[in-house]
């Protein structure tokens, strides 16, 4: 069963960048781990309440992307879940097999609109409580787009499982909004929404990654 929508993420081009544009923003790092074999660093940083995900490649080839290019979920049963949604007819990316990070065992696949979902099943648990003491309040939501919103809500919602109101999903800490209609973004991710104590003008990331802004509510 699937039972937390857990992370979003994807590669970066100049860790430091990232994690110095994030923590300004009052992100924390709450996670960092070298995966020796692939020469990967992994850096989970908490806003407010969600987690994104930072990786980093040593030795990424010259035309490799960059930008927040997935979304992940919890389940305490990766191989049923997988099988289930591929038996479903969802595209095939990664089938189960042991994290690269060795802790614990993970799967991608595609859904209906073509944006990555991770599969993960771990004892590890990287989320602090909630940080309050910046500006930045909580990730309000992930936003992902969704040309066949019909075929997304069906995934999200009656295949992995997610409250839905409308288009908006919600497990646990993390929020997932689907739209057909989402301005444009240079990034897998379409945007990320943000609460914050003052709002301001929409900012990229260094990878072009296009975070939005709100009030408290």
């Amino acid at each position: 069963m699937i039972y937390e929508l857990n992370h979003v993420g994807g590669p970066v081009q100049d860790l430091d960048a990232s994690l110095t544009f994030y923590t300004d923003l009052g992100a924390q790092i709450v996670d960092t781990l070298f995966m020796e074999g692939p020469k990967v660093t992994r850096v989970h940083l908490q806003l407010g309440t969600g987690l994104i995900e930072l990786l980093h490649n040593q030795n990424a080839a010259p035309d490799a992307t960059y930008g927040l290019n997935h979304v992940g979920f919890m389940t305490d049963d990766l191989d049923g879940d997988y099988a289930r949604l591929i038996a479903a007819g969802y595209a095939e990316l990664t089938p189960p097999k042991v994290a690269g990070s060795g802790q614990g065992r993970l799967a991608f696949l595609s859904d209906p609109n073509g944006n990555r979902v991770e599969l993960l099943q771990r004892t590890e648990e990287f989320r602090v409580p909630p940080i309050t003491t910046t500006p930045l309040r909580r990730l309000a939501h992930i936003a992902l787009d969704a040309p066949d919103l019909d075929a997304a809500t069906t995934f999200y919602g009656d295949h992995l499982g997610l409250p839905q109101d409308g288009n908006t999903f919600r497990l646990r800490e993390d929020t997932l909004k689907l739209s057909p209609t989402w301005p444009a973004s240079t990034t897998p991710v379409n945007h990320l929404a943000l609460e914050v104590t003052t709002p301001g003008p929409d900012q990229q990331d260094p990878d072009g990654n296009r975070l939005t802004f709100l009030p408290i509510r």
